[in-house]
């Protein structure tokens, strides 16, 4: 495994607990009027699936159960998350107010959640890049080692047919 994944993970982590944080924030604040709307609460789910689900099982499974972190259930879970991020933050971005029309705290409190949530999708999708091309790596990998086990083994070349000359009469 990667060196770098470690500490992305732990920046994962930290931005999910942000965005668990900035969304409890703009419910608490925003009672009569946001805090009904689903998109808040989607987000506060994004936060709560990455700190609980996402994060542990794609740092811990890979080292500490190794059967259950196949090849293809980490970049399922990369995208999922991925996409998850995605559709949070661009949907939050489509119901905040302009700006310019935004003076009150807790605006600001959603326009933070929009950036945190637009890194962790950036993190995610990075992460998930490498995923697949381990995905990809680890295919050709086995297929070529598949191909050489197929191979008969080298023998020694022996010849065969030895060419004796005779010496020539002069």
């Amino acid at each position: 495994m990667l060196s770098w994944v470690y500490p992305v993970r732990i920046v994962q982590a930290i931005f999910a607990l942000a965005t668990i944080g900035l969304s409890a924030y703009v419910i608490g604040t925003l009672y009569d009027t946001w805090s009904f709307s689903n998109t808040i609460y989607y987000m506060l789910f994004n936060g709560c699936w990455t700190t609980v689900v996402a994060v542990p099982y794609l740092g811990l499974a890979p080292l500490w159960l190794p059967r259950i972190s196949h090849e293809w259930v980490i970049p399922a879970v990369e995208v999922v998350t991925m996409c998850l991020w995605l559709s949070g933050w661009i949907a939050l971005a489509a119901m905040i107010p302009k700006p310019g029309s935004c003076n009150y705290p807790s605006c600001h409190g959603l326009q933070a959640l929009i950036v945190v949530a637009a890194v962790e999708w950036a993190l995610f999708l990075f992460t998930n890049a490498f995923a697949l091309l381990d995905v990809k790596n680890s295919r050709y990998n086995r297929k070529h080692h598949q191909e050489q086990q197929q191979q008969p083994p080298v023998s020694e070349v022996t010849s065969t047919s030895e060419v004796t000359s005779a010496p020539e009469e002069v």
